[in-house]
């Protein structure tokens, strides 16, 4: 046996654990989130994607469905996020970021606002803002929704409007207030600004969405973190679940070959 075919061996023995490691899942879960009037199926393509790529992901059905319609407040709706993300650590996953598209980016926001378990944020296209426009159109009925509360109908249901989709949905006084009030848990371009820590945040948002031209500012009052990433995709609202999955997949890499850490944003256009 020839000196250069030992050499060769040797270099072969020493390349297939470092070919085993880099094969090896990462140990990053997602939980992805639908957005509203929505269902789990909108984003199954890109859960699919992920765990193809041996990112654990759930996608559960959410409070903002079209079938469940706010059947709990928005609370108990983070508990619920935080059930899923349990439920991916014991699966292994060491960090799990909260995923979600349009009300599912809100939620994303809502559940590290109110300090729940979180790695990480992507926010898809944001949407859902009460403390915006949107509030306008929506004040009327959460003054009655309001009024309700306070004269013991909390629990009480009632006809409001479910901006978004114009449409008039039967839920409780307590749960409309808790996803519609101005100064609410829904209020995300206000409540990502009160994180308590800086957390890796991937902003993804297209140049066809009604919110483009304030998306940036969004994502620019957050905490920075270093591995934070800020994403104009050539699409519109509804499509960027379907967009982004390249890039989240190269985001998710990065980020599960980083220790967590503050430092600047970034930002891409694609």
């Amino acid at each position: 046996m020839s000196k250069r075919f030992i050499a060769f061996l040797l270099t072969l023995i020493t390349l297939v654990p470092a070919m085993h490691a880099a094969a090896a899942p990462p140990d990053v879960g997602v939980v992805l989130l639908h957005g509203k009037w929505g269902r789990p199926q909108n984003v199954l393509p890109l859960a699919r994607q992920l765990e193809s790529a041996g990112y654990p992901a759930q996608a559960p059905e959410m409070a903002w469905s079209a079938r469940r319609l706010y059947d709990v407040d928005y609370p108990a709706a983070l508990k619920e996020i935080e059930k899923h993300v349990s439920q991916l650590r014991a699966r292994g996953a060491k960090r799990v970021i909260i995923a979600g598209q349009s009300m599912g980016a809100n939620a994303a926001v809502a559940y590290a606002y109110s300090g729940l378990d979180a790695d990480g944020l992507v926010l898809m296209s944001p949407g859902h803002f009460p403390e915006r426009g949107m509030g306008r159109r929506v004040r009327e009925h959460v003054a009655r929704a309001r009024a309700m509360a306070a004269g013991g109908q909390a629990d009480e249901s009632a006809g409001f409007v479910n901006q978004g989709r114009s449409a008039t949905i039967t839920a409780t006084a307590r749960n409309y207030l808790s996803y519609f009030d101005a100064e609410g848990l829904g209020a995300s371009t206000r409540n990502i600004r009160s994180l308590a820590r800086p957390i890796p945040l991937l902003l993804a948002i297209g140049t066809r969405d009604p919110f483009y031209p304030d998306a940036k500012a969004m994502f620019d009052s957050a905490p920075v973190h270093r591995a934070s990433r800020y994403l104009v995709l050539e699409t519109d609202h509804a499509n960027v679940p379907a967009a982004v999955a390249p890039e989240l997949l190269k985001w998710l890499e990065s980020l599960a070959r980083q220790a967590p850490a503050g430092g600047p944003h970034t930002q891409t256009k694609h």
